[in-house]
């Protein structure tokens, strides 16, 4: 039974973790088409973020992110271009 229970959470986790994936992508499309700016999809703590160069570029300044832009580009789930 308990090993039942944790496939059922694993598998509500998988779905919703989906789900946010699927919303991220779509709020990053829209972003991008009313900026016009390059936005990107990343894992941050278990949960996709929009983020735009712009602030991956400025976080990294600021020392709250380490490494370089195309570092963060490289790890994205998605990233849309404007048109």
């Amino acid at each position: 039974m308990k090993k039942f229970i944790q496939n059922i959470k694993k598998s509500f986790d998988e779905w919703l973790f989906d789900w946010r994936k699927e919303r991220a992508i779509r709020k990053a499309e829209r972003l991008c088409e009313e900026q016009r700016r390059k936005f990107l999809v990343l894992v941050f703590r278990g949960k996709p973020v929009v983020l735009s160069m712009q602030q991956i570029k400025r976080l990294i300044r600021q020392k709250k992110l380490r490494g370089t832009p195309e570092l963060y580009r490289d790890m994205a789930l998605c990233t849309v271009y404007p048109k």
